[in-house]
């Protein structure tokens, strides 16, 4: 944040993200027991982890993953984020990877989907997880098997590091002289919350271990706030209407 500091900017920390790191990763410990048991109970359900290209899958899969999907959005009540989450079509994308969690009857339990972090030469250096989504009558814990399962695949591919992503409106503390708009984004998470879950999402990701790199939005100055709080709010709700603003603002 020294270059921001130095132009005269402001800044504030508006998410985390969390990192795991894969060379050498081994589920051992205490630590690790919930990451060992999901692993243990998939193999006893007869639950396996394909990583692929979406797009390849049969049909009778991809409709599964939408279904999936279309009921996880449902569910919420709001539309779906498109600015911090993508969504099936994103996961088609030939250069993304996808974790499908399928039992001996081919049934999809839950699906992952993995955006490419390339580094400074080009290379594919981690994985950031976009899609996650879990049948919900499905396999217990089959969110935590698809993320074990993917950094034992992408370990042993060579990858540096796993990201589940940056966790939005979910901070450990701020920088600078920022009051207004930290308790704007405080009021937006809260209103969120009920929908999307950031913080308990930030909660489970926890599980993994992870390393906190924090995530800053920089700002001229304090004039620039009211279009900041508006850009914001349409960047997680992108297709928001008249009707979704009462469930963001109902006590």
């Amino acid at each position: 944040m020294r270059g921001a500091e130095r132009l005269g900017w402001r800044y504030l920390q508006v998410a985390e993200d969390t990192l795991i790191d894969l060379p050498g990763l081994e589920f051992k410990g205490k630590q690790w027991q919930p990451a060992r048991s999901a692993l243990n109970r998939a193999v006893k359900e007869g639950i396996t982890f394909r990583l692929v290209h979406l797009a390849d899958e049969p049909r009778a899969v991809l409709q599964q993953v939408r279904a999936i999907s279309e009921e996880w959005v449902g569910d919420k009540g709001l539309p779906e984020m498109g600015f911090t989450l993508g969504g099936v079509d994103e996961a088609l994308d030939r250069h993304v990877r996808a974790g499908l969690a399928v039992d001996a009857d081919g049934r999809v339990h839950g699906v992952t989907s993995w955006i490419p972090v390339y580094a400074g030469n080009g290379e594919i250096e981690g994985w950031t997880l976009d899609v996650m989504r879990r049948r919900s009558d499905g396999f217990k814990h089959v969110v935590e098997f698809l993320i074990a399962s993917a950094c034992q695949a992408f370990r042993d591919e060579g990858a540096r590091y796993l990201s589940l992503s940056g966790a939005p409106l979910a901070r450990a503390g701020t920088d600078g002289d920022t009051r207004i708009l930290d308790a704007l984004l405080d009021k937006l998470g809260a209103a969120l919350e009920p929908y999307y879950g950031f913080r308990s999402l930030h909660a489970f990701k926890a599980k993994f271990r992870p390393r906190y790199a924090p995530m800053y939005l920089i700002y001229r100055d304090e004039a620039d706030l009211p279009r900041i709080g508006v850009a914001i709010a349409r960047a997680y709700l992108p297709d928001a209407g008249l009707r979704d603003i009462p469930k963001l603002v109902r006590s």
